[in-house]
């Protein structure tokens, strides 16, 4: 795979077998300097309060796979992960990624491959939550969701972290009077109150989505998250907003990010990009370049501090050399968002031909 000269990349290959077994191979694995510059270095960017990290699952997309395939483990992808330049941190999902490793032998491979964990990602599995989680009218199941997250967040401090991210894929509906929107509504305030509870130092994020897998979710908008947040009424209760997932619901991501800056509950981030219509998972900036310098404008100025993370599907390209572009880009994307900030920390003043053109000078050079 040959990449673009101008993102100053160089062509990769995923490690072999009998390289992840030796770690200073892993460690060597095209250890080129990434940019014209050498702009990464073993691990972190010259921009060292920036946290980088990635969807564990995009290390066994490549060549058309899906995870899990069953060719790659938990450890092999961390390990995987290890050599990419510039990442520092992983998310991993629960239950998915600790069903046949244990705890010990996962931070002993992150310890390995030199990556910490920010968080937990929690995923309800189906069949069980298919008819919902927090949602669903079975009180039993209802409890057996909030028992999941009671887990995740043991599991949580086990790996020194402080953040739980929740995704309610299965709280939705279809048809017309299939769901109680107010009880439901009440049931998820209920659950939510419940979890958060349980640790005020662990946060608590919700990532919303507008359809996939239900036809439409309870949790549709970013501010219908809010919403929800303030009905809640608790401080480690907060928002993780996906790229594509605004894009989706036709939101614009600065707008929705300024909402929840504002009010402090911006807790998370994944990056990505898609044509707008599906989750397509695509490499940051690719299409909504002009959008995403624009999020990138508020974060900074607003003091967002958490991490960088790219939720991509790499289906048909080198996992590797695709996260070390997502990180390539959004280094250069934030250095030219702090010139902005510095430069022009006004910037939106409502002249729409004044703003366009100092961020076409900023993105082009001229």
């Amino acid at each position: 795979m040959i990449l673009p000269s101008f993102l100053g990349l160089v062509p990769h290959r995923l490690p072999t077998p009998a390289q992840l077994q030796s770690r200073s191979s892993v460690r060597n694995f095209d250890r080129r300097p990434c940019g014209p510059s050498g702009f990464h270095d073993r691990k972190r960017s010259a921009m060292t309060d920036i946290k980088y990290a990635t969807r564990l699952n995009s290390f066994a997309l490549g060549k058309g796979k899906k995870y899990p395939s069953g060719e790659d483990s938990v450890i092999d992808l961390i390990a995987i992960a290890g050599s990419v330049k510039g990442l520092t941190t992983l998310e991993l999902n629960y239950p998915e990624h600790f069903e046949t490793d244990s705890v010990e032998d996962i931070k002993a491979a992150l310890e390995k491959a030199e990556l910490d964990v920010r968080g937990i990602q929690l995923r309800w599995p189906a069949p069980q939550f298919a008819n919902g989680g927090f949602t669903n009218p079975d009180p039993a199941v209802r409890e057996a969701a909030v028992g999941m997250v009671k887990e995740a967040i043991s599991l949580c401090r086990e790996f020194g972290a402080d953040h739980v991210l929740l995704w309610p894929a299965h709280d939705g509906y279809e048809y017309p009077l299939q769901m109680d929107y107010m009880k439901s509504w009440g049931w998820m305030v209920e659950s939510l109150r419940t979890v958060a509870d349980v640790d005020q130092d662990i946060r608590i994020s919700i990532e919303y989505k507008p359809a996939e897998p239900r036809g439409r979710t309870i949790l549709n908008t970013t501010g219908a998250v809010m919403n929800l947040i303030k009905d809640c009424d608790r401080p480690n209760l907060g928002v993780t907003l996906d790229f594509g997932h605004l894009l989706m619901a036709r939101e614009n991501p600065s707008q929705s990010a300024a909402m929840c800056l504002r009010d402090q509950k911006l807790f998370g981030l994944q990056l990505n990009d898609s044509h707008g219509v599906a989750d397509d998972g695509l490499v940051v900036a690719s299409i909504h370049f002009a959008e995403t310098l624009e999020l990138v404008y508020y974060l900074l100025r607003e003091g967002y501090q958490g991490t960088y993370y790219f939720d991509t599907d790499p289906v048909r390209e080198n996992p590797v050399a695709e996260c070390e572009m997502n990180i390539e880009r959004m280094g250069t994307i934030i250095e030219k968002a702090r010139e902005l900030v510095q430069e022009h920390p006004d910037l939106p003043s409502g002249d729409a031909l004044h703003s366009s053109s100092v961020l076409w000078s900023k993105a082009v050079g001229v």
